[in-house]
């Protein structure tokens, strides 16, 4: 019997070790990769990508790669445009069909080549931008702990962007709840964090006043340009939000408000974009708003040729919504990049439906706030309604996911209103969803959780994030045991009555 139990235990430990050993297999070792980045990658991203590979693997692991300029390492990290033959000597992989992902713009592949003995995670991108999402899948992907980084050795994975336009709004201001403190670097590694999920795009809403924030470390007139340069840094469009002046009609109100602008256009080294709201804030009939942008266009051409003018139809009524398609249908403008769809606009299916063809559709959705807005908490007690406000912490990965599928397909991309830190599962869950709407909000958010708290707890922590918007659904008192004994004596009975008086529905 002694010699059965013996081999038996010999047994379950060499399938152990064999089980490990496989493990081993699927899992590359990084620690020791050396990073070899294609000549070919124009500058600024070739420093670029090279900055968040050895920053970011470093911040996670205390391991520094290293930059190589040859294939010498047992385990190579190496990124390459798609259409290269070679590199440094050593041939690319062929690339797919003419369809494949890698080759449509801001596609990429990452995949494992065994050659000789040797690793290469290849990163294959169209373009730059390509190439900044495969590093993002990489870092997402890989586990890293302290001392060690290891990926999928069979990993093999390729996409291009659904939508042309991922991106969100970063207005420097008081109203926001978080970022008015912030410095040009935590902007910096924000924005970073924003691309490497699949953002393309940043809006900022310039001309706020020195004084309007206590919290500003950085004059406003500053930043607003730092953060161009951010965005040039990243090839992320920049975009601004501003508000023509409130009434046109006003003597030189136009002119002032041309000026202005084009003192701004001026002094920014990027800009792409440049949204002016027809409302919200703004009363201008399109009559005296449409001559506005015309001249707005022409200034802002001056010194960024390739950017556009966007508007909203945000508070009109019927007449003014005619008014503004019927003069697109008689004149044609080609000053008007695109509309934008924000809240308190004509229906979204409505603006897709009578915008010519010609002209882009911007989405201009609300994922920040709860209450009193665009995309109010479905199902929410009345209890948090009335105690945590417009701009709790609220990931609502489920929420956002229907509604993303359910609106965006009327539009052409979306740069997304935020006003602070609270709401950053949202971000990364629309820039994925941009990228690709069949995205499960579930890998997501793992991937989400993996990246900024590591393996070890990122199951959990992404179970966490889907127990809070939980947590939302339905009235609070279902979940409090009232048949069962309460331990503070009859101070319970009040508090149910409390919940009861504002909770709402059938609380009351």
């Amino acid at each position: 019997m002694k010699t059965i139990a013996k081999f038996w235990l010999l047994l379950m430990a060499l399938n152990a070790f064999l089980a490990c050993s496989e493990q081993e297999q699927e899992e590359l070792d990084l620690s020791e990769a050396k990073i070899l980045i294609s000549p070919q990658i124009k500058s600024p991203i070739k420093d670029t990508a090279g900055d968040i590979l050895l920053e970011e693997i470093e911040k996670r692991t205390g391991l520094h790669l290293g930059l190589t300029n040859n294939w010498d390492a047992k385990t190579t990290i190496a990124l390459a445009l798609a259409e290269e033959i070679e590199l440094f000597g050593e041939e690319v992989p062929a690339r797919g069909a003419k369809s494949a992902e890698e080759l449509q713009k801001e596609g990429y592949r990452i995949f494992n080549e065994n050659k000789g003995g040797k690793n290469t995670i290849w990163i294959l991108g169209a373009d730059a931008r390509g190439i900044l999402y495969g590093i993002g899948k990489l870092l997402r992907t890989a586990k890293m702990s302290n001392g060690n980084i290891t990926i999928d050795s069979k990993i093999d994975f390729s996409e291009a962007p659904e939508y042309t336009l991922r991106g969100h709004q970063f207005g420097y201001r008081n109203t926001a709840n978080s970022w008015d403190a912030w410095t040009v670097e935590q902007f910096d590694q924000h924005f970073r964090e924003q691309v490497l999920f699949g953002a393309n795009s940043f809006e900022n809403i310039p001309f706020q006043e020195v004084n309007s924030s206590p919290h500003f470390k950085v004059d406003p007139q500053i930043m607003e340009v730092e953060l161009s340069k951010i965005c040039e840094k990243y090839d992320a469009e920049y975009w601004v939000w501003t508000p023509a002046p409130h009434d046109l009609k006003v003597t030189n109100a136009h002119q002032e408000g041309l000026e202005e602008q084009e003192a701004f256009f001026a002094k920014c080294p990027r800009l792409d974009g440049v949204f002016v709201p027809g409302g919200d804030p703004g009363e201008n009939h399109p009559a005296q708003l449409i001559p506005y942008l015309n001249d707005l266009s022409a200034r802002l051409h001056k010194y960024h040729p390739d950017a556009g003018i966007w508007v909203s139809l945000q508070g009109f009524n019927k007449e003014k919504v005619d008014y503004f398609f019927a003069y697109l249908e008689e004149n044609n403008p080609d000053w008007l990049k695109g509309l934008v769809y924000g809240p308190s606009s004509p229906p979204i299916d409505l603006e897709r439906e009578r915008l010519p063809k010609k002209y882009l559709h911007r989405f201009y959705p609300d994922i920040t706030h709860t209450v009193r807005c665009q995309y109010p908490v479905d199902n929410w007690d009345q209890a948090f309604a009335l105690t945590l406000g417009r701009e709790p912490c609220n990931p609502q990965p489920l929420m956002y996911t229907e509604l993303f599928n359910r609106d965006s397909k009327f539009t052409d991309g979306f740069i997304t209103y935020s006003d602070g830190s609270h709401d950053d599962v949202n971000k990364v869950l629309w820039s994925q969803l941009g990228v690709d709407p069949n995205n499960d909000p579930k890998e997501i958010v793992l991937e989400y959780t993996q990246f900024f708290f590591g393996p070890d707890v990122a199951e959990a922590a992404a179970q966490g994030i889907f127990a809070l918007e939980e947590n939302w659904d339905g009235p609070i008192l279902k979940t409090i045991p009232l048949r069962k004994p309460w331990p503070y004596g009859k101070g319970w009975k009040i508090a149910i009555h409390i919940c009861r008086a504002i909770g709402g529905g059938n609380n009351w």
